[in-house]
This record gives C-alpha cells, structure tokens and sequence, in this order.
C-alpha cells in the first residue's frame, strides 16, 4: 500500500511530539477554565472565590416574605429578596379582602345653650336618615323640644370602614331617668326609659319670714317648685303684697325623693301647709276624694279653691292700684280701671279661673290683650302681654291655673308689666276688694273620709317637729283681715 500511495505521489505526514505536547496543553486548560466558571466558587487551579453571584434556583423558604422563588438573588450563602419583582401572595387569587373589623365607641356630649338634638347628632358625624329615625322613635317617650343646657347626650356608634352607624342615643331627661332609643336587629328604632330606685321620704319645713316668703323659704331648704305650688294654692285668699308681714311663719309637710347615692331628684305635692299671718292661722290638706279628683281644703272640709285667683302672676310686686291716678304716658288724671303687677317680661300669666278665651290679639293702648269669660258675671282680663301661650286663641277652654301667656311692655306702657282686671258683668271692678265665692264643701262620708286622713297627717308632721294641733285649732274659717 505504501507503494501504492507513493506512486501516486502523495506520502502520509506524521505528526511530531511537540505538537502533541502543546495540544494536550491547550485542551487541559480549556477544561480547567469550563469547571471554573461552573463550580462552586474555587477550582484546583487556584482561581478563587467568585464576587459575582450567579442565579439559582433556592430551595424553599419559610420566612414570612417569601415571594415567588425565582424572586430571590443569591449571594454567598444568603438569599434575598429580589427588589425589581412584585411582591405578592401565590394564592392571592383564593383570597377574600375582607373589610376591617367594626369598633364601637361611646360619644358623650353635654348639650350647650341653643343646641337642638340634630345639631348635636350632626356634628357628631351621625348620617340624615340614622338622626331622623333616632329622634322619631325617641318622641314617644322625649319631647326633643325639652332639651335643655346642661343635661347629658351620650351616643352609642359603630365604626366601619369610617362610617358612623348609630347603635343608641341616650339622653339624661332628669337625675334618675335616662330616656333612649335604640337600633333593633332589623335596624329600626325603638324607644324606652330606664330608671334608679327612688326613695321617698316625708319631710317637714318651716320658718319666719323676713321680707317675702319665696326668700325665706329658700333659705329653710324648700324648692323653687314647692314654693311656687304654695304661694299658688293661697292665692286664693291672701294679697302677697299687702297681707304678708315681716315676722309671719309658714309650714310645709312635702314628700323629698332622692336616688340611692343621696341626690335628691324632686319633691312630691304638698300634702300640708300653712301660713301664719299677724297671728291668724290658715292651713290646707291634700285630699283624693271618691272619683280619683285631688284637691287642697281647709281644717273644716272646704275647698281653698275660689271662682278667681287674686294674683294671675307669682312673686310680682302691686306697682300701680285700681282707682284715679295720674296717667304716666298721658300725663293727666285718668282713671286706672285694673291692677298693674312689675313682672320680668316673659313672666308667666295664669288663667285666674276655668274659662273659654273670649279674644287673644292686639287691642289698642292695651297692646297685646287677652280676656277670658269665666261665669256669665265674672270675666278677667290681661294687657301689655308680650305673647300668648301655645295653643291659645279665641274659644280656647282653659282651666285655673293654667299659664295662658307671657308678662311684657307692648301698647302704651312705660315699662315691663302686666295690667290685670276683673269684669262684673262687664264693668271693671277692684281685683282686690271684690269678695270670692267659696269653693266645694266635702259632706257625708267623704267629710268623715277626710277627717280621717286629716289626722293622720297631723300625726305625721307633729312627729316631724310641727305643731299640726295647735294649727287646726286655731285656724279661722275666713280669710285674714285686710290691712
């Protein structure tokens, strides 16, 4: 074959071993480069570590950040978190965002001179329609109107979200009564009360005067509302400005009630009282006769109650009488066919008698007039009123007592009063001189009824410290002398 190849003139090169050697070189050190870049780090060649970490894949984390694997660098024996990737739950697509959970707070608020109950509802964030069905419900057991400064509002909200939800609204109507309404499970309003325990306790009062009766019983301890009641239930016989004298006395027999801490939260009606006046003594006693009708009587069984008050107004000053005088506004001698009382404007005006309102408006020099027709004889009759109560009008019935208007300074007056007068068939007479008809007359068995009852609130007080005996005996059956 050799002969055969060189005769055609072609002879195989051999390769020599140099070459070889320098081959086998470059072939090593291209392997140990490959096993280089894909170890670990270090090679038998003496590389070293690496400083640029490569991308693996981790194993799996249970660190509360994990994301995605792939999200994770690798470098030299940590794994962190890849910034450029989002961050996200694997199983988001499974999960349900819930809202937050809803808080309920208490909004206690103390209501402020003008305040109504929307405002107060409003500012507190509390929506339209929740306020409204609010106020509803609590008008069967709360006149909102009633609001007064001072008392307590407190707000019962849950908070979703942001949004306001109200749960209760609570209004503290008088110490030891809490009226309310409340959201129901159907998400309407209903409304009721909640009360403390009280405690009733009779208690006896007295004193002397010094320069009014409201003043000192004031300083005995009774209440502006006591005070009113019996400064009302004599008015049938006794002229407050005329007949009360410095060193008179008065006594009072009232039940106090009072809340468990000791917080007195009112007084019950007079059941006994009695004024001594220049040593002549009148007393009266809370009776309920057979048909359930409460009413005030003498030591004889007699009504106190008279046909008209003798004073439409309390605790107010005789400042011009009935009869010739010289006229403030016109200035000459005119006759003054009524009785003026100084009074605040705004004093309350009570109906001298039962009646029906005759005529209720402006009337000339009297400004804003009233006149009530009590008997076909006896009428009264109002001037300078500064307005009328709600609901009066003519044909209006009103009863005694009754607060009909308001004290003031319209049509010709100098200065804040009300101007009072009695008609007799038309006339005007004195208020002061003309003589009451008497009222009942218990008889029978309710007289007996009475009696007894009488005694035993004689009892009561004279353990109280009164002298209840002594009174009755020397009650009169008119009324004191005029001075």
């Amino acid at each position: 074959m050799q002969d055969d190849l060189q005769s055609a003139g072609e002879t195989p090169s051999r390769i020599e071993p140099r070459k070889l050697l320098a081959l086998g070189l470059v072939v090593g050190v291209s392997a140990l480069t490959l096993a280089a870049v894909l170890g670990s780090g270090t090679s038998d060649a003496g590389f070293g570590r690496t400083d640029m970490p490569s991308l693996l894949t981790p194993p799996a984390l249970d660190e509360p950040e994990a994301i995605t694997p792939r999200g994770y660098l690798y470098g030299g024996n940590e794994y962190l978190p890849d910034p450029g990737r989002p961050r996200r739950d694997p199983d988001a697509r499974e999960a349900v965002s819930e809202p937050a959970d809803p808080s309920t707070r208490e909004i206690a608020v103390q209501v402020m001179p003008g305040d109504t109950l929307g405002q107060i509802l409003d500012r507190n964030e509390i929506s339209r329609q929740d306020a409204q069905d609010a106020i509803t419900a609590l008008k069967a057991v709360f006149d909102p109107r009633r609001l007064t400064p001072g008392q307590g509002v407190t707000l019962d909200v849950v908070e979703t979200d942001g949004t306001l939800t109200l749960a209760r609204l609570q209004i503290e109507a008088e110490p030891g009564r809490r009226s309310f309404a409340e959201r129901q499970d159907s998400g309407k309003f209903s409304a009721g009360e909640e009360h403390d325990p009280i405690t009733v306790e009779t208690t006896a009062y007295s004193g002397t005067i010094e320069s009014s009766l409201f003043a000192s019983g004031e300083r005995a301890g009774l209440s502006p509302t006591v005070l009113t009641q019996l400064i009302q239930l004599f008015s049938y016989d006794v002229d407050f400005q005329r007949d009360i004298q410095k060193g008179d006395r008065f006594e009072v027999m009232v039940d106090r009630r009072t809340l468990p801490d000791g917080t007195k939260v009112g007084d019950g009606e007079i059941d006994y009282a009695s004024l001594t006046l220049s040593g002549q003594k009148l007393v009266l006693y809370r009776f309920e006769d057979g048909t359930g009708l409460v009413d005030y009587y003498n030591d004889k069984g007699q009504s106190v109650r008279k046909a008209l008050l003798k004073t439409p107004v309390d605790g107010a000053r005789i400042t011009s009488g009935f009869g010739m005088r010289n006229h403030p506004v016109l200035g000459f001698s005119k006759m003054h066919k009524g009785v003026d009382f100084g009074a605040p404007i705004g004093t309350p005006v009570y109906a001298a008698g039962d009646g029906v309102v005759e005529k209720a408006e402006a009337w000339g020099a009297y400004g804003n007039y009233m006149r009530i027709r009590h008997t076909n004889t006896y009428s009264t009759a109002f001037g300078h009123l500064s307005g009328y109560a709600k609901g009066i009008k003519a044909g209006v019935r009103v009863r005694q007592g009754q607060v009909v208007a308001y004290s003031g300074n319209t049509g010709r007056s100098t200065g804040p009063h009300l101007h009072y007068e009695v008609l007799l068939n038309g006339d005007q007479v004195n208020p002061l001189n003309i003589k009451m008809p008497s009222g009942r007359a218990l008889a029978g068995g309710e007289l007996r009824q009475f009696q007894t009852r009488r005694a035993a609130m004689d009892r009561t007080f004279a353990g109280l410290g009164g002298n209840p005996a002594e009174t009755a005996a020397a009650t009169p059956a008119d009324a004191p002398k005029r001075r």
